[in-house]
């Protein structure tokens, strides 16, 4: 098949095959990452982003499974990286490599792999990939650190490999600063090799293709879909749509933190303004500007487009702009281990936002987010080190025409922990593991459910933890009448409830309980389908007090009793 640009275009039915087989590379790259990969926060959680670019730097192609902070960031990583790096100075067996929190997505466990694709001497394009390591160094994602130092080792713009030979100053300094150091030179190699494979395709699709080079197709790429989210840019009214939320958080003299946004959308183009937002503290929750303008990029391309494959031109009709030293915009060498504490209430923030505007293409805050992340540390009983992390969260937001998804990382987009791998990989027992009852917000479509989990210590001996939560005095705030998420806690046997992140110990035997936060509900729960809330009573997972106090619906020995119905919601 012949592929050549005439007038910079390509015909229809090519042009959409070749756009494909873009995103099928970079989802062979992806598979290659998780069936090679030796962690189970990469190969199971999937906390990872693959990009496909072009010699400029231009991302074309994603794998769909990708988190928004990491690969929204990654463009900004391939500008540093072609700054430290230009094109004339990369050879063929070159991978460039980093982790500062500034130049990629925020916190030092996630880790930057780029790799040139050369064909005939000439880069025609590179392929790229994060992954978050499950350890790093430093104090073990404590939730209060001070400074970014205390967080792991930073690693600079550097050669990961140079002209096929690997780094070895490098990475035996790595190996000697971490706890695990055969699963993070293991998911190294699985980074290497995620690539190789993308390079591998890439030149296999290039000659399949007969393209001599790639920039035709990318101009061709990132041209439609600048185009398209212009287009439908144009279908929100134009106008300055503001929101301001007090955040949890607080800094440590108790002082209340918050994120005020203003979002202005002007024909085909859209302006994101954080002034406003408190100023960056001492503790490990700020957000860099990547990482934020990541989240706010996602959000954006959720309410206006969602379905078109998402590339550069999907960030070009819109402009982020955030104060500097702030909790959005720190300065080094401010801690940022925990970013998405913050980073994802940019979702949140934007979305009650243009509420305002298009209140039917937007999701109800959830309680998903803050993401929880529960991390166990020590040895076993025979010695042996474990680093573990336990990914679960609670129910997202609805929106209009559809309940929320219970128990679903968003808008992290990763895998919650299979308890089979956290026991088989830790000397930890998952006691119980169900829908939290009644935690969902009630409305005409309720939220997501949160759940229960109890964790017990069977190691032996007494284990490190850091727990990271969040929503633990304030439910998700309900949308056009829906009611708000009940709220989440932490709480270890025999202990007061923790109310804020915490980092400690949990002695052999003792047991923790996570009760994750429920989704908020959209519109009013009276206008809500009594059938419905009737199903959700037999599930279990309404209770039959909820339902008549929350949605006017009686339920009577697991029957709907009409009369009855009519009359209360009357």
């Amino acid at each position: 098949m012949s592929a050549r640009v005439l007038s910079n275009q390509f015909d229809p039915i090519t042009f959409q095959v070749l756009w494909s087989r873009c995103e099928s590379i970079a989802e062979e790259m992806s598979n290659t990452l998780v069936n090679t990969a030796f962690s189970s926060v990469v190969r199971d959680n999937h906390d990872f982003a693959i990009g496909f670019y072009d010699h400029e730097g231009r991302m074309l192609a994603q794998s769909q499974q990708s988190t928004p902070g990491q690969l929204g960031s990654m463009h900004r990583v391939m500008r540093d990286f072609l700054a430290v790096y230009p094109l004339a100075t990369l050879r063929p067996g070159d991978a460039l490599i980093t982790n500062d929190p500034w130049l990629g997505s925020g916190h030092t466990p996630d880790i930057y792999v780029a790799t040139p694709v050369f064909r005939d001497g000439e880069v025609m394009c590179f392929a790229v990939n994060s992954a978050h390591h499950m350890d790093i160094g430093g104090r073990m994602s404590s939730p209060d650190t001070r400074e970014v130092f205390e967080e792991g080792v930073i690693i600079p713009i550097c050669k990961l490999y140079e002209e096929g030979r690997p780094n070895d100053t490098l990475l035996r300094l790595l190996e000697r600063n971490v706890r695990l150091p055969q699963t993070l030179l293991g998911d190294l190699r699985a980074q290497m090799a995620a690539n190789h494979t993308g390079a591998q395709s890439v030149l296999r699709f290039m000659a399949q293709a007969g393209l001599d080079t790639l920039t035709g197709l990318s101009q061709a790429i990132i041209a439609h879909t600048e185009r398209a989210m212009r287009d439908s840019i144009r279908e929100i009214p134009d106008g300055s749509y503001r929101h301001a939320m007090t955040l949890e958080d607080t800094d440590r003299a108790g002082n209340a933190l918050g994120i005020q946004v203003a979002v202005t959308v002007d024909g085909d183009g859209v302006d994101i303004d954080f002034a406003g937002t408190s100023g960056q503290v001492d503790l490990p929750i700020n957000s860099v500007y990547n990482m934020s303008q990541a989240y706010s990029l996602f959000a954006i391309k959720c309410v206006v487009h969602p379905h078109i494959p998402n590339n550069i031109g999907s960030s070009l009709p819109v402009s982020v702009r955030i104060p500097e030293r702030s909790l959005l915009n720190p300065e080094f060498p401010a801690p940022v281990m925990h970013r998405t504490a913050i980073a994802h209430y940019c979702v949140e923030a934007i979305f009650c936002a243009l509420a305002q505007a298009v209140p039917r293409r937007v999701l109800a805050p959830g309680g998903c987010y803050p993401l929880w992340i529960e991390r166990f540390a020590g040895r076993d009983r025979d010695g042996r080190r474990f680093v573990v992390a336990f990914n679960a969260q609670g129910g997202q937001g609805a929106r209009q025409g559809g309940d929320g998804v219970s128990t679903t990382i968003f808008p992290a987009n990763v895998g919650s922990t299979s308890v089979e791998l956290m026991e088989a990989e830790a000397p930890l027992l998952c006691e119980r593991k169900a829908f939290a009852v009644d935690s969902a917000g009630a409305g005409e479509y309720r939220g997501g459910f949160g759940q229960e989990v109890v964790v017990r210590n069977v190691s032996g001996a007494e284990i490190a933890t850091s727990f990271v939560g969040g929503r633990f005095r304030r439910g998700a705030q309900g949308m056009l009448g829906g009611h708000a998420g009940r709220i989440g806690t932490i709480q270890a046997d025999g202990e007061a409830p923790i109310t804020r992140r915490h980092g400690g110990t949990l002695a052999d035997g003792q047991a923790v309980t996570f009760i994750y936060p429920g989704g908020a509900g959209f519109g009013d729960p009276q206008r809500r389908d009594p059938a419905r809330v009737l199903a959700d009573v037999r599930e279990g997972v309404v209770s039959p007090e909820s339902a008549e106090r929350d949605y006017g619906v009686v339920v009577r020995d697991g029957v709907l009793d009409e009369a009855a119905t009519a009359a209360l919601r009357r």
